[in-house]
């Protein structure tokens, strides 16, 4: 398959530090030089040099963790899918985390345009001992009449294996085509984020700790969570903006930072 961008990369533990190793990237992906958001372990920024995905763009990732790393990955910048006549983007990531090594994965949103089709499929391996946390945002783009949800649709697949069984597997499919009322439609909301925290740490007091913090969310969003079949949570959010589900975002990062014992706040958000 020729793909539109290519990127790899591993980290490792040396002297006490993560570092990046393998890098390597081709065609419209590419890998900044890691920053410290926190200051005891790097931030990659993916990014796309293209300024948005087309007809028939296709892209495969791949990021690996040793065992002990610690590594924060996001975006430049939000992902913009623009209509697709012919052929659906598609893109690939593959996640590998080593024994007790942490993996915090929050891209910037995907806005999908008029008549946008995208596919996205997310594999994960973990282990007994390793954290990993991800979100994804996905709000509707511009069109021309100015209405909402003009993609045609966005298909996004997250599967994660322990010990090559699959512990956890999220469909999410939007398909405007179908000509929904606004309940069924996302319940009348435009945005949708999807959060993941998987991590020993979890246990069931934490969980219920974490109950108590979903209870205190604002308002004007709705959320929900479950328990996952290995010690952790999936979390579903539904909003009017993006900026909602980025503050809740922080609060959950925040609150499973904590429990690895990180106390360090981290803000994703780029300027």
């Amino acid at each position: 398959m020729s793909w539109t961008g290519r990127l790899r990369c591993t980290a490792v533990v040396k002297n006490g530090r993560t570092v990046i190793l393998d890098n390597y990237s081709e065609g419209a992906l590419k890998l900044m030089r890691p920053v410290y958001l926190d200051p005891a372990h790097p931030t990659l920024y993916l990014v796309h040099v293209g300024g948005g995905y087309v007809d028939g763009d296709s892209y495969d990732m791949e990021i690996f963790l040793e065992p002990s790393a610690r590594l924060m990955v996001t975006t430049q910048s939000a992902a913009k899918i623009y209509k697709t006549p012919s052929t659906p983007v598609r893109q690939y990531t593959r996640l590998s985390l080593g024994e007790q090594s942490v993996l915090e994965y929050f891209p910037d949103p995907t806005i999908a345009y008029e008549h946008a089709r995208f596919y996205q499929e997310t594999t994960v391996y973990i282990t007994p001992s390793s954290t990993f946390v991800y979100g994804e945002i996905i709000t509707p783009g511009w069109s021309e009449s100015g209405e909402l949800f003009r993609y045609d649709w966005i298909r996004s697949k997250l599967k994660v294996y322990q010990d090559e069984a699959l512990v956890l597997f999220d469909h999410l499919y939007l398909d405007s085509r179908q000509h929904l009322t606004s309940m069924l439609q996302l319940g009348g909301y435009t945005h949708v984020g999807s959060l993941v925290a998987l991590s020993p740490f979890i246990t069931k007091e934490v969980l219920e700790q974490f109950n108590q913090l979903m209870e205190e969310m604002p308002q004007e969003v709705r959320c929900g969570f479950s328990a996952a079949a290995v010690p952790g949570f999936s979390v579903r959010i539904l909003a009017y903006e993006t900026s909602a589900i980025e503050a809740i975002f922080q609060r959950v990062q925040q609150f499973i930072r904590q429990q690895c014992g990180e106390e360090a706040l981290v803000c994703w958000r780029k300027y």
